[in-house]
């Protein structure tokens, strides 16, 4: 009974791994493919961002953004759409990315970097992001992001800071 009872845990065990798993791999490709369909908007320079920042952000989600605010997601809609006509030659990478899943929670930090011009002005940004998720329905979806940026990224963005 003794060894009944072991065996069954490591089974227990052993399935909740496999779906933490598969749950951190659907995360990932979640965050990978929300990248490559901003790659899409500012290349065709076509954006309908309430329906694209639907599909990954819950409607309550926040966003800290760099500068230190934070900002709600109708927000960030409006910020992503007057950025599109200013942006060309829009690349990215996901570096480092560590994903960990807790039942229907998870949290995702990565590194961001998106080289891009703005009015022909190159930008080369290193983004440290930290993502918080919520399991809805089969569908991951970002509760809360924040995002931070390094002297260089601050320095593009504001010029130099003396």
């Amino acid at each position: 009974m003794k060894y009944l009872v072991l065996a069954m845990a490591f089974v227990m065990i052993s399935c909740e791994s496999d779906d933490r798993s598969l749950d951190e791999q659907n995360i990932e490709t979640t965050i990978r493919h929300l990248h490559v369909s901003l790659k899409n908007a500012y290349t065709t320079r076509s954006l309908d961002a309430d329906s694209l920042l639907t599909v990954y952000y819950d409607p309550n989600s926040y966003y800290v953004t760099p500068w230190a605010t934070s900002e709600t997601l109708d927000s960030t809609k409006m910020r992503l759409r007057s950025a599109v006509p200013l942006v060309s030659d829009y690349d990215f990478s996901v570096e480092s990315m560590n994903v960990r899943a807790y039942g229907n929670g998870a949290y995702a930090f990565f590194v961001l970097r998106q080289d891009y011009k703005v009015n022909g002005v190159e930008r080369s940004e290193y983004l440290p992001t930290t993502l918080i998720l919520e399991k809805q329905g089969e569908l991951w979806r970002i509760v809360h992001a924040h995002r931070s940026a390094d002297p260089e990224t601050w320095r593009q963005w504001f010029g130099s800071m003396k």
